[in-house]
């Protein structure tokens, strides 16, 4: 029985259109020209090959194939995003950044990263320093920074945070942000060896200068 890959093809195209309709990225990915190619396994060339197709073509949607075959064989050691396998949306387009950051910035570390030519860090990549704080106490836990492409909150755990929010606080312009904050920490619960109480679980972006 022949398998439909299909919707495959069409959860990686629209991860290539998210990053192609980004104008900041769009501009400064085809400023770049340098990288490490990796011939078969290079993202950073098939994501420029698509790029060019998306903006000269005139069809609706383009079949990322080659996209599709570099990821591929990128992965095939650890047999992820395998041709005629399903695997998450975000975890790919994670990866597709970070390889990007391999072609382009290989001497730099991927959490660490200070490339000014280094489109994914510049533009994605953000510091959280993870902490938990007791509010009967004000005791904190070690502070724990890490830098990521993608913040993962989980979509229940947002609207569970929305409903429980009162209707007069609804109205504040940083609402959403507020609710990320709060989803974030869910999950994670531990009580205050000082005053036993629960601690508030937080993670919190240090802005780049």
């Amino acid at each position: 029985m022949k398998q439909d890959h299909k919707p495959r093809r069409q959860a990686l195209f629209q991860i290539a259109k998210v990053l192609w309709h980004l104008d900041i990225f769009r501009r400064s990915f085809r400023e770049l020209s340098g990288h490490a190619c990796m011939r078969e396994s290079c993202i950073f060339c098939a994501l420029k090959d698509l790029f060019s197709q998306l903006q000269f073509s005139q069809e609706s949607a383009l079949p990322p194939d080659t996209l599709r075959r570099a990821l591929a064989e990128s992965f095939l050691d650890q047999q992820r995003f395998q041709l005629g396998f399903m695997d998450d949306a975000a975890e790919c387009f994670e990866n597709i950044l970070l390889r990007i950051h391999l072609h382009i910035a290989s001497g730099e570390a991927e959490d660490m990263c200070s490339a000014r030519h280094c489109v994914p860090h510049q533009k994605f990549a953000m510091t959280l320093v993870e902490q938990s704080v007791c509010g009967a106490c004000g005791a904190t836990s070690e502070p724990l920074p890490f830098t990521q492409m993608v913040h993962y909150v989980s979509a229940s755990a947002l609207t569970s945070q929305a409903h429980q929010t009162s209707l007069t606080s609804r109205n504040s312009p940083d609402l959403f942000g507020q609710l990320l904050r709060r989803a974030g920490g869910m999950g994670d619960i531990r009580d205050c060896p000082v005053s036993k109480t629960t601690l508030t679980h937080f993670a919190k972006y240090v802005v780049k200068v």
